[in-house]
């Protein structure tokens, strides 16, 4: 199944990369052969990590080289973010907002298991602020909501603009003004046809002003759109004016609206707290740390353009 550059030709290659991957909601998904089929990767992984819950981590070993360690909260292949109350990366899965996730974690397999959940429960707080998992989720959640702010703003001015009535053409200017000059005029001759008791010609200078302000206004509705759109200013998602009752309960009630909501306020509690980083840790290796994983986001940029450039070329070669 490995294609090699230059030993299959474009069609070839482009049937390979179809087969091998999938568009989902939250972008493109890889895919693994298994027995002459097709299986998705990430649907694959949590089957494997429900059989690592099941019966463990050494499931596959023969019995004579199984240790039986029972599982610790603290077993790198456990999600810690989900010990302290939200793990990010399931609570958006399956959703749009798993991208926002992924531009932060990256690629993310960790376990979140019920039982060593119980466990770190049971801790006191002191020991807790020692392994500094608080800590990490707070710099985690701080980061998503960030990039989250920004998203809303831009959406916003977006939004903005869309919203703008247009600008009056030439001659509807001329027209309103026209109208502006016949309503001032109407006014004066209904304020003096009152004076002189002229009842008739009072109403009917009333009327003809009730009737023009009624055209300005229509123009200049008119202008706007029939559709107002609105932002979300928990999740960002974009709102119409149009949707119905129906359509608003279902967004508040969302996987998406309650996971942001959940995020935003969990790192509320998290800031009153303020908990400490992991005992013994520096700020050096916090800094190292965030350094790597700058190069691995640096990283998937490099691939991703580096494929980009692959596809570009297939195209001119199509069109040759």
């Amino acid at each position: 199944d490995r294609v090699v550059p230059g030993r299959h030709s474009v069609g070839t290659r482009r049937k390979v990369f179809c087969d091998r991957h999938r568009f989902s909601g939250g972008g493109l998904v890889s895919r693994r052969r298994r027995g002459g089929l097709w299986f998705d990767r990430e649907e694959m992984d949590e089957q494997r990590k429900l059989l690592d819950q099941l019966m463990g981590q050494d499931r596959d070993l023969p019995l004579e080289e199984r240790t039986g360690r029972k599982k610790k909260f603290s077993d790198p292949q456990f999600c810690k973010y989900y010990l302290c109350g939200v793990s990010p990366w399931d609570t958006f899965k399956n959703t749009r907002s798993s991208s926002d996730v992924y531009r932060v974690l990256g690629e993310y397999d960790k376990t979140c298991d019920d039982e060593c959940k119980e466990q770190w429960e049971a801790l006191t707080q002191q020991e807790k602020d020692e392994y500094g998992y608080e800590y990490d989720l707070m710099v985690l959640l701080e980061k998503l909501v960030q990039e989250a702010n920004r998203k809303i703003e831009r959406a916003k001015d977006r939004v903005a603009r869309e919203n703008t009535p247009r600008p009056f053409t030439d001659s509807e200017k001329k027209q309103v003004d026209v109208w502006v000059e016949e309503l001032r005029a109407l006014d004066e001759k209904a304020d003096k046809a009152a004076d002189e008791g002229e009842v008739d010609a009072c109403e009917a200078a009333v009327k003809r002003s009730v009737m023009l302000k009624k055209y300005k206004e229509n123009m200049e509705q008119a202008k706007y759109s029939d559709k107002v759109t609105s932002v979300c200013e928990v999740t960002g998602i974009l709102l119409s004016s149009k949707d119905s009752e129906q359509r608003k309960l279902d967004h508040v009630n969302g996987k998406q609206y309650q996971g942001w909501k959940s995020i935003r306020e969990k790192l509320e509690e998290l800031k009153r707290r303020n908990p400490p980083p992991a005992k013994g840790r520096r700020q050096a290796n916090g800094r190292s740390e965030r350094r790597r994983d700058g190069e691995a986001y640096r990283d998937r940029d490099r691939n991703w353009n580096r494929g980009r450039d692959y596809r570009r070329r297939d195209r001119d070669r199509d069109r040759d």
